[in-house]
């Protein structure tokens, strides 16, 4: 597994919140047409009526199309996060497994990650670590 494969992670896992949020915002499209008609008294004078309401059929489509999206996207995450799990259990390290799982799998800045280890250790230093750890796989 690349440096970039890991980043590719974190980007799904991004797109997914994008989709979910999308999926719980999406609106309702308003339509309107005319219609022809008349008065209800004599003279019954002919004119031209707008109507308006909103498009439900459109949105149960889109609606569909964006939740089988999504549901696209978690399964590749899944596969993916199993595809992690495997690399980050044959590092023999402690750090380096410590340091790989919180930036790429719970998506931490490399200074989130060495506050959270502790001891000492610099966003630059973890952020080196791994890398060259990455680099010599």
């Amino acid at each position: 597994m690349t440096k970039e494969e890991l980043k590719d992670f974190r980007y799904l896992k991004k797109e997914i919140e994008l989709l979910d949020t999308e999926i719980r915002t999406l609106g309702y499209d308003t339509v309107s047409d005319t219609v022809r008609g008349s008065d209800q008294e004599w003279p019954y004078t002919e004119h031209v009526i707008t109507i308006t309401g909103i498009d439900v059929e459109g949105h149960g489509v889109k609606a569909k199309r964006l939740q089988r999206r999504l549901e696209r996207r978690k399964e590749d995450l899944q596969d993916k996060r199993l595809e992690i799990d495997e690399l980050i259990g044959e590092i023999d390290d402690s750090l380096t497994r410590q340091i790989i799982t919180l930036r790429y799998v719970n998506g931490l800045t490399w200074g989130q990650v060495a506050a959270h280890i502790g001891g000492g250790n610099t966003a630059d230093g973890v952020r080196k670590r791994c890398h060259r750890y990455l680099d010599n796989m």
